[in-house]
């Protein structure tokens, strides 16, 4: 991802551009064991050009030139509201001369105000940290959120049973409708997950939701009867299996191999169903 000016000004010349985020092993451990950052934390943000064509890519992008170097300080003795940013100019081997503080009138210091999720950081874009947030309660009340995952889910879908769920994914998709919690590979594989933990029940009632959502998916119905087969509510088993048949050939998102792996596996529980 990428975001402020240095990002938007590219994206209107047609060029995307790529951060990584560094901070030093011992502030990353605290958080982990606080879920906050300590005093004299850096980070070091580091901005690349991206380039989306070329070798094996067929999606999204990777990192080339090296375009920007800017840093973050947390230090309450120094800076008014404890933190601080520096912008470096920067050769292409990296910083070619120490950073001044910006001035406060910087966008990044109201950028970060408003829109960090965890003290001046934002935090909810560091996957392996922002679950470290939410778990020790130090994510801002005022927050305004990212899509749930589809581990998060999950995990709900255990702790909280599938009501808390349900409206977990109505919620998201209410609010981000392009979120991938929103897409029917996301809660399949959820799905999945659940009956590999042989939870069975929870796994029939989240497959029955994506048909609701996906009605013209034949995966979804497939993956409905084979649930119900595993769970032995052989009826209901026959019904999504029949209603998949039906629905398989006008299903326009199946194709090549996918599409044959789907009509063998309808055909072949036809045939064991019927038997019973």
């Amino acid at each position: 991802m990428a975001y402020g000016p240095t990002a938007q000004a590219a994206a209107a010349n047609g060029v995307q551009m790529l951060d990584n985020v560094f901070v030093e092993r011992g502030p990353y451990e605290h958080f982990l064991q606080t879920g906050a950052w300590p005093e004299a934390t850096l980070f070091v943000l580091e901005v690349r050009s991206a380039e989306h064509t070329g070798s094996i890519v067929t999606q999204g992008h990777f990192q080339t030139d090296l375009t920007g170097i800017e840093a973050e300080v947390k230090d309450t003795a120094r800076f008014p509201d404890g933190w601080g940013f520096f912008s470096f100019d920067t050769s292409p081997s990296g910083p070619a001369a120490p950073a001044p503080m910006l001035p406060r009138t910087e966008q990044c210091y109201a950028c970060h105000a408003k829109n960090a999720a965890v003290e001046n950081t934002f935090t909810q874009f560091y996957p392996t940290l922002f679950p470290v947030a939410r778990a020790k309660g130090t994510v801002r009340k005022d927050f305004v959120g990212i899509p749930p995952t589809g581990s998060e889910l999950f995990e709900q879908i255990v702790a909280h049973g599938w009501d808390a769920a349900q409206a977990m994914i109505d919620d998201a998709a209410a609010k981000w409708p392009a979120a991938n919690l929103a897409r029917e590979v996301t809660l399949h594989r959820v799905g999945d997950r659940l009956l590999q933990a042989h939870k069975t029940a929870d796994a029939v009632a989240l497959l029955a939701d994506i048909t609701r959502r996906f009605p013209d998916s034949a995966k979804a119905w497939d993956s409905l009867a084979g649930a119900y087969e595993a769970a032995n509510q052989l009826d209901r088993a026959r019904q999504a299996n029949t209603h998949g048949l039906a629905i398989f050939a006008a299903d326009p998102s199946l194709g090549g191999p996918r599409k044959e792996a789907i009509e063998r596996s309808l055909k072949e529980r036809d045939a064991r169903l019927a038997k019973h």
